[in-house]
């Protein structure tokens, strides 16, 4: 049975993506916005990890309007039980920012190494 966990064994952790819009629909800059993001991802898990910045398309809901914009993308490894966590932090930029959505993935039983 050695893949029963253990009490022992350390929670499963996730690697969690996601993108950050760098302007809002109108235009404007979101850097503070972001900034918080990365001090709130810093105060609960002690870590952010910047990937890129990525460019893609999307259809607005409402109006069925084509936008592009550019995205920047982090990444965190939390243990399972604090995905709700990302989450709130990442509801919070929604809400300041009037997005529509944040795109966010999740890569389980992800095993960290530091060498």
């Amino acid at each position: 049975m050695a893949d029963e966990p253990r009490d022992s064994d350390p929670p499963p952790q996730v690697k969690v993506t996601f993108y950050l819009p760098v302007k809002d629909n109108d235009g404007r800059d979101l850097s503070i916005e972001i900034a918080d993001v990365e001090d709130a991802c810093y105060a609960a898990f002690g870590a952010w990890t910047f990937v890129g910045y990525i460019r893609g398309a999307w259809r607005m809901r409402e109006s069925g309007a084509r936008r592009v914009d550019t995205s920047a993308v982090y990444s965190i490894v939390v243990t399972e039980n604090r995905v709700a966590d990302v989450e709130e932090i990442l509801r919070t930029f929604k809400r300041r920012t009037g997005q529509e959505a944040i795109y966010m993935e999740f890569a389980t039983r992800v095993e960290i190494r530091f060498l």
